[in-house]
C-alpha cells in the first residue's frame, strides 16, 4: 500500500504523456479484461490550492465502512452512503511534543476504529519530528499516539495482520517488519526498492511485494524472496480477507490470484491508473483516481462505480 515518491514520479510521467499503458504478464492468461481506459495524471498538490488532493492511502474501517483517504493536503474521512470526503485533521502525542498531522499520511485498520499510521507533522514548528514512525490511533484517526522509530523513519507502505507489521521505508531498499505489533522490528532485505507490501491474511509471514521489475513472495517474513511474475508498470496489491489477492496496475487492469500469486486471472478494468488501492473486510475494491476519485468495485474488480469525490478547502 505507499510508495508516495515512486505515486508522485509516475503522476508527472503520466502528466507528460509517458504512461506505459502495457499490461502485466500474467502466470496464467484466462479471460481478457475490459479495454483500458486512457490513465489521466493526477495533480499532485500538498498546499490546498484549488486542485483536488493527490490519494495516497485508503483505508476502510471494519466496523462502519467509513473510508479514511491520506492525501498531501491532509486526511479525508467518507461516511458510508456519502458523496464527498470531509477533512479533518489527528493530533499526535508523543514524549517530545504534540501537534496535528495530516499531510501524506500511510493508513491501515487493524480493527474498528483502530489504525496504525505513518507520515509528517502538519507544521514543522510544532515541535514534532520529520519523520513519525509508527504511530497508532484508537479512535479511527483522531488523536494518536507513537509505537515506535519516532524521528527514525517515514514508512510508506504500511501492512499488518495481527501482530505482524511490515512497512517500508521511504527511499531505502529494505523492509521493516514487526512480530509484536510494531513495537520493534527487524530488517529485511527486499529484491528491490518496493511499490507496495501485503501481507497474506491467513499466514502474516507469507509477504507479497511488487517492485518497478516484478511480483515477488516471502513465504518466511522477508527472509528469502521467489519472482512470482515479471512487472512493466507500477502495481499495487491489496489481500481480501476473504482469499482473493488483488493487484492494479498503472494501465487499471485488476487482476486476481486464488493461490497467492502464483497465477493470476484478468477480471476488469478500474478505469485508470491508481494512485491507491485497499480491500474492506467484506473483499469490496477500492481504487483512487486522479482528481480525488474513489471508486469501488463490489463483484471482485468485474466493475467499479464512484463512490465519492475528495476537494481542496
Amino acid at each position: 500500500m505507499r510508495r508516495l515518491t515512486a505515486l508522485l514520479v509516475l503522476a508527472a510521467a503520466l502528466a507528460a504523456g509517458c504512461g506505459d499503458d502495457g499490461g502485466t504478464t500474467a502466470a496464467t492468461p484466462t479471460a481478457t479484461s475490459a479495454p483500458a481506459e486512457e490513465p489521466v495524471a493526477p495533480e499532485p498538490s500538498s498546499d490546498g490550492g484549488g486542485g483536488a488532493p493527490f490519494v495516497a492511502s485508503l483505508a476502510v474501517d471494519p466496523g462502519d465502512g467509513t473510508v479514511l483517504a491520506g492525501t498531501g493536503l491532509g486526511l479525508y474521512r467518507i461516511p458510508p452512503g456519502a458523496r464527498r470526503g470531509k477533512p479533518f485533521e489527528g493530533d499526535l502525542r508523543t514524549p517530545v511534543a504534540t501537534g496535528a498531522i495530516s499531510p501524506n499520511l500511510v493508513l491501515r485498520f487493524t480493527g474498528p476504529g483502530e489504525l496504525l499510521g505513518s507520515g509528517h507533522p502538519k507544521d514543522s514548528t510544532s515541535g514534532l519530528p520529520e519523520y513519525l514512525g509508527l504511530i497508532r490511533s484508537r479512535d479511527a484517526g483522531e488523536l494518536w499516539d507513537t509505537v515506535s522509530l519516532l524521528g527514525e523513519e517515514d514508512l510508506h507502505a504500511l501492512d499488518a495482520r495481527g501482530d505482524v507489521v511490515a512497512g517500508h521505508p521511504v527511499e531505502e531498499k529494505k523492509l521493516l517488519v514487526s512480530g509484536d505489533g510494531g513495537r520493534s522490528f527487524e530488517d529485511r532485505t527486499p529484491p528491490d526498492m518496493p511499490i507496495d507490501v501485503d501481507l497474506d491474511p491467513a499466514d502474516p509471514q507469507r509477504i507479497a511485494l511488487t517492485t518497478a521489475e516484478g511480483f515477488f513472495v516471502s513465504r518466511d517474513g522477508g527472509g528469502s524472496w521467489r519472482q512470482r511474475d515479471v512487472l512493466t508498470v507500477e502495481t499495487l496489491l491489496a489481500w481480501s480477507p476473504k482469499g482473493p489477492l488483488y493487484r492494479v496496475d498503472a494501465s487499471g487492469a485488476v487482476k486476481a490470484s486464488d493461490d497467492g500469486g502464483e497465477s493470476w486471472t484478468d477480471t476488469g478494468n478500474a478505469g485508470g491508473g491508481p494512485t491507491a488501492f485497499t480491500v474492506d473486510e467484506d473483499g469490496a475494491l477500492y481504487v483512487a483516481l486522479a482528481g480525488g476519485v474513489i471508486t469501488r468495485s463490489q463483484d471482485g474488480g468485474k466493475s467499479f462505480s464512484e463512490l465519492a469525490r475528495l476537494t481542496a478547502g
